[in-house]
Order: structure tokens, then C-alpha cells, then sequence
């Protein structure tokens, strides 16, 4: 059974301790994947969601490495896939905004140049990676589900 979960959940731990780690960085003043001018300090809304993420990040690693590790059989087995599939609805709808984005960039009605700095950081990089982590999580929480049923 864990053969079939860990890589997913791996992954999906993984994903989330870069996250807390790139929030951690910028709640210390880092800039680097931020929009030019941009500030995690000197913006008190996004402080408040950085400061709140690197937990947040934290715990959701946690529960990615409890489908396969041993001490994971501890937590109720429920409580642990809604927490999974909640953490994939999260971060799949922040993804959401940029599929227009993506779909008129596909199309060509749409080039690089059309977006704004803020825009270009949301549109290739800070959304792609949120969807990147719901599908992660999705995928750990469906292979935790048909890793039971076996």
C-alpha cells in the first residue's frame, strides 16, 4: 500500500515545506519571486497571510506524511481525508483566477506583454504553483483512498 502513496504524498509534503519556506523567507525581507517593489513587510495584508502560511504550510506537510508513515495510522482515517481534500479545494480555487489567463494565452488572444508585473508573477508563477500543490494533494488523497479500498 505505501508503495503506491508515497511518492504522491511525498511530493505533496514536500510542496508544502518549500511553500513555508519561501513564506518564511519573505517574512524576513527576502524579495526574490516578488513583483518588482513589492514587500511581504511593508504590506500589513500579505504579513498577516505569511504569518499565518508557515504554519499553515507546516501542518499541511504533516498530514501529507501521515498517509505513509507509521504514527499517521494514529489520527482518525476521516478527519485526515477531509483535511487532504480540503487542502486540495484550497489550493485548486487560488489557482482558478489565471485559467482564463492560461486558456488566452494558449489561444494566442493574449501575449506575455498584456500582463503587468504583478499580473506576469500571479499568472507564471504563484498560481502554477498553487495548482501544482492541489494537484499534489489530490493526488495523495485519491491513492490514500484506493490504497484503503485494496
Amino acid at each position: 500500500m505505501k508503495r503506491t502513496l508515497g511518492p504522491a504524498a511525498y511530493a505533496a509534503a514536500t510542496w508544502s515545506a518549500a511553500f513555508s519556506l519561501v513564506h518564511l523567507y519573505w517574512l524576513i525581507g527576502g524579495r526574490i519571486g516578488l513583483p518588482d517593489g513589492l514587500s511581504v513587510t511593508g504590506n500589513t495584508p500579505l504579513l498577516v497571510i505569511d504569518v499565518l502560511a508557515i504554519p499553515g504550510c507546516a501542518v499541511a506537510a504533516v498530514l501529507a506524511l501521515a498517509i505513509v508513515r507509521p504514527w499517521g495510522v494514529r489520527l482518525q482515517a476521516r478527519l485526515l481525508g477531509i483535511a487532504l481534500w480540503g487542502i486540495t479545494a484550497v489550493l485548486l480555487v487560488h489557482s482558478l483566477p489565471s485559467v482564463p489567463d492560461w486558456l488566452a494565452l494558449a489561444a494566442g488572444s493574449r501575449t506575455t506583454a498584456d500582463f503587468d508585473a504583478m499580473g506576469r508573477f500571479a499568472t507564471f508563477l504563484y498560481e502554477p504553483f498553487f495548482l501544482v500543490g492541489g494537484l499534489l494533494f489530490g493526488l495523495a488523497a485519491l491513492g490514500r483512498r484506493w490504497g484503503r479500498r485494496r
